[in-house]
């Protein structure tokens, strides 16, 4: 059993910016692992920035990020090797339509963890038993509706057997009607114990599963409290604003 109060991720004056344009500040925080921290703000705050700095799809202008204790922003540092540590669930699946959901979730074993086809399909099965798609194994993305795709996006995720999940407004891009099968798997993650980072508008589920909720303004940590705290009773006047808005 890992011990929850190890940090897992620290970011230390993490800047980032597109030209002129300053998107974040100079961010500093440490999530813990086991941690799910849901990332909240205003559009374009940077929330989204932030979260592909963490695995490096966007590189950093400033700052350092440490995972498990090693400085991935190092020119030294393996950036495909940790950044099989940190799986991303995107808004829009990003599954291949020409492969089967059970040939989607096998490349990646196969391909980067060196696992036999046998071995990566049993994991795969494994993992689309936990979220109740076994039965779509052989199908394409084409003949499964976005909460299924989105479900098997995070299976693929989980397939990686990551140390951390990243989820970019994973239900920004489903029906009303299939964003609760989508929570309800990100649910039991975290009951599980998965150190998740999820920015999303889902505000219940915000309240309901974080352990932690952070409020990005302008680039910068503007609140960072328990949900409780944060929704109950918010200090900074622009999150106030934010949930008067939003709730």
């Amino acid at each position: 059993m890992q011990n929850n109060s190890e940090v897992m991720i620290r970011i230390e004056d993490l800047h980032k910016s597109f030209g002129d344009h300053q998107v974040l500040n100079g961010i500093n925080i440490e999530i813990r692992r086991g941690e799910v921290l849901v990332v909240i703000g205003p559009s374009g705050c940077g929330k989204s920035t932030f979260l592909r700095c963490i695995n490096l799809l966007e590189t950093p202008t400033n700052g350092h990020i440490y995972l498990d204790g090693t400085d991935i922003t190092s020119k030294k540092a393996d950036i495909n090797k940790e950044r099989q540590k940190m799986m991303m669930v995107f808004q829009q699946f990003n599954l291949f339509n020409n492969k089967t959901i059970l040939q989607n979730l096998t490349v990646g074993p196969m391909k980067l963890r060196k696992l036999s086809k046998e071995d990566a399909e049993k994991l795969a099965m494994t993992q689309l038993t936990r979220v109740g798609l076994a039965d779509k194994a052989n199908a394409y993305p084409s003949q499964l509706s976005g909460g299924q795709k989105q479900r098997a996006a995070i299976c693929r995720a989980l397939c990686m057997e990551p140390e951390v999940i990243l989820f970019d407004e994973p239900t920004s891009a489903l029906d009303p009607e299939m964003v609760g099968e989508v929570l309800d798997v990100m649910k039991e993650l975290a009951r599980s114990g998965m150190t998740m980072i999820c920015v999303t508008h889902e505000m219940g589920f915000a309240r309901e599963v974080a352990s932690r909720v952070i409020f990005i303004d302008e680039g910068n940590i503007a609140e960072d409290n328990n949900p409780k705290e944060v929704f109950g009773n918010p200090k900074n006047q622009r999150l106030k604003d934010f949930l008067s808005k939003i709730l």
